[in-house]
């Protein structure tokens, strides 16, 4: 080893049970240069590669990604049984098609209109000293919160 503890070269880097090849590729990868030459051997801070060479090596695959499971038969039985379970889901009516969802949500807000439209005029009727001012101011307090409650709704 060299005078400087901290400072080693790809030799004594074959310590963490790689080549020094790889060591050389792996550092080179990392964007890591030496900090210091003895000579025209690199030296490099251990402190700072130690990280580098003790990560596990990585496959580089063109498999595709199977979601943390260890074989693409794994994942197929996932999804196979995902599947079963919302098919039992929606059979048992425990789950709702996405069309019957929009169509509540459909109804829902027509009814929130509706009642906006309803409500001015059973204020009419029900106070007939109720100037037309009010009525408009009534309206467009109305006009908001109806806007808040579809805009609530459309983020659901």
């Amino acid at each position: 080893m060299n005078n400087e503890k901290r400072f080693w070269n790809t030799t004594e880097l074959e310590q963490f049970g790689k080549h020094r090849s790889t060591i050389r590729k792996n550092l080179k990868a990392a964007g890591v240069s030496p900090v210091a030459y003895k000579g025209n051997t690199p030296l490099y801070d251990v402190v700072q590669v130690a990280p580098y060479l003790c990560q596990q090596p990585r496959k580089e695959s063109d498999a595709p990604d199977l979601m943390g499971f260890k074989t693409a038969a794994e994942l197929r039985a996932y999804v196979q049984s995902e599947r079963e379970k919302l098919t039992l889901m929606r059979e048992s009516g425990e789950s709702v098609t996405k069309e019957d969802y929009e169509n509540e949500i459909a109804v829902c807000i027509a009814s929130v209109k509706g009642f906006k439209d309803k409500v001015i005029t059973r204020i009419e009727s029900a106070i007939p000293t109720a100037t037309p001012q009010q009525l408009e101011d009534l309206e467009t307090l109305l006009n908001f919160d109806l806007k808040a409650v579809a805009d609530e709704l459309e983020t659901v």
